[in-house]
C-alpha cells in the first residue's frame, strides 16, 4: 500500500518506459522487414574505411571546440580550421519555420540570450540573438544554419558529424541531407549523420543508403534520463538499469548490425580495452575527452577522439 501510493508516479513512469521500449524494438524489427532492400545498399566499405581514417587523424572539435569558443559558432569553426582541425562535430535542430540551425540544446536559454524552445522560434527571430554566453572576448555572433556550415566546411574541406538531435525531426533530418547532396554532390563521403535516435538513423538508411551513420550512445542513458526527471527511487534506479542493458542488447547486436549502421559514438566512461575489442571491428568514436592522459589512453586503443578542448588545457572553471 505505501509502495503504490508514494510511488506512483515512479511506476506509472516505468510503465511507460518499458512499454515504449517494447515498442521501440518492435518498430526496428518490423521496419528491418519493410525496408530490407535498404540493407542491401550502403556506403562502400572503402568509402567508409577513408572517412573513419580521417576522423582518427586528429581530434574532433564536439560542437567546435566548446571549451576555446562559442559553442556551434561560426566563430568556433574558424578557430577550429585556423588551428589546422579537418573534422567539426556539429548539433543540428529545428526552427519553428522548419529550417536546420546549429545548436545542442531544444532550448536557447543556455547558449544564446534568448529563451523558450528552439522549435517554437523562427529562423528571423533566433538570428536576432547572440551566441557568445560566456565568451566575452568574442565578438557577437549568431546560430548559424546547418547550410551555412556546411557551405563553409565545403570552402575549407571540413569533414563535418551531423549530430542530429530530436526524434521527431527524422522527416526534416531526410530533406536536409537530400538539401545537401543536391547542392553539394561531392560532399557526400565529407559528413555523417550520427544520432541517439534510432529512428532517424532509419529514416537515413532508408532514404539515403548512401550516406555514412553513426549511432550514438551513453550506457546510462534510461536512468541519467529519469533522475533529470526527479525519479530518484533505488529501486526504480535498479529496475531502469536493467532498462539500459536490454535495450543496449538490442542495439548493438540487432539494430547496428541489420541496418549496417557505420561506427559508434560511446562516452568515455564507458570505453574501455575490453568493450573496444567487444565491438570490434566496429569503429569507435569517443566523447569527451578533454585531458591528455585521457587522449592519449583512447588513441591507443584505436578510438577517434572528440573534444572540447581544441587549444591550450582544459579549464575546470570554464567547463562546458
Amino acid at each position: 500500500h505505501y509502495f503504490i501510493q508514494s510511488n506512483l508516479s515512479e511506476v506509472m513512469f516505468l510503465w511507460l518506459l518499458k512499454s515504449l521500449l517494447t515498442l521501440s524494438c518492435s518498430l526496428i524489427v518490423g521496419m528491418i522487414f519493410k525496408f530490407s532492400n535498404s540493407l542491401s545498399k550502403h556506403p562502400s566499405d572503402s568509402d567508409v574505411s577513408n572517412f573513419i581514417d580521417n576522423l582518427k587523424l586528429s581530434e574532433i572539435p564536439h560542437r567546435g571546440g566548446a571549451h576555446n569558443a562559442p559553442e556551434n559558432t561560426m566563430a568556433a569553426f574558424h578557430k577550429a580550421v585556423g588551428l589546422g582541425y579537418k573534422v567539426i562535430e556539429i548539433d543540428i535542430q529545428f526552427t519553428s519555420d522548419d529550417i536546420p540551425v546549429v545548436i545542442h540544446d531544444d532550448t536557447l536559454g543556455r547558449t544564446t540570450n534568448g529563451s523558450g524552445l528552439v522549435s517554437d522560434t523562427t529562423l528571423k527571430q533566433i538570428k536576432k540573438l547572440s551566441a557568445n554566453y560566456n565568451f566575452d572576448d568574442v565578438a557577437d555572433c549568431s546560430v548559424p544554419t546547418l547550410y551555412e556550415v556546411i557551405h563553409f566546411a565545403v570552402e575549407h574541406d571540413i569533414i563535418l558529424l551531423l549530430d542530429a538531435k530530436g526524434g521527431s525531426h527524422c522527416s526534416k533530418i531526410s530533406k536536409a541531407v537530400a538539401h545537401i547532396k543536391e547542392k553539394y554532390p561531392g560532399f557526400l563521403y565529407n559528413f555523417a549523420i550520427i544520432s541517439f535516435f534510432p529512428d532517424i538513423l532509419v529514416t537515413i538508411r532508408r532514404d539515403h543508403p548512401d550516406v555514412i551513420t553513426g549511432f550514438t550512445r551513453r550506457h546510462d542513458h534510461f536512468q541519467i534520463t529519469a533522475l533529470r526527471e526527479g525519479y530518484t527511487s533505488p529501486l526504480l534506479q535498479t529496475l531502469l538499469f536493467s532498462c539500459d542493458k536490454l535495450y543496449d542488447f538490442v542495439m548493438f547486436y540487432m539494430f547496428v548490425p541489420l541496418w549496417r549502421i557505420n561506427m559508434l559514438e560511446i562516452r568515455k566512461d564507458d570505453v574501455s580495452e575490453a568493450y573496444v575489442r567487444s565491438v570490434a571491428p566496429m569503429p569507435v568514436l569517443v566523447w569527451t575527452v578533454n585531458k591528455p592522459v585521457e587522449k592519449q589512453y583512447f588513441k591507443s586503443l584505436g578510438c577517434a577522439v572528440m573534444t572540447d578542448v581544441i587549444e591550450g588545457e582544459w579549464d575546470e572553471t570554464r567547463a562546458t
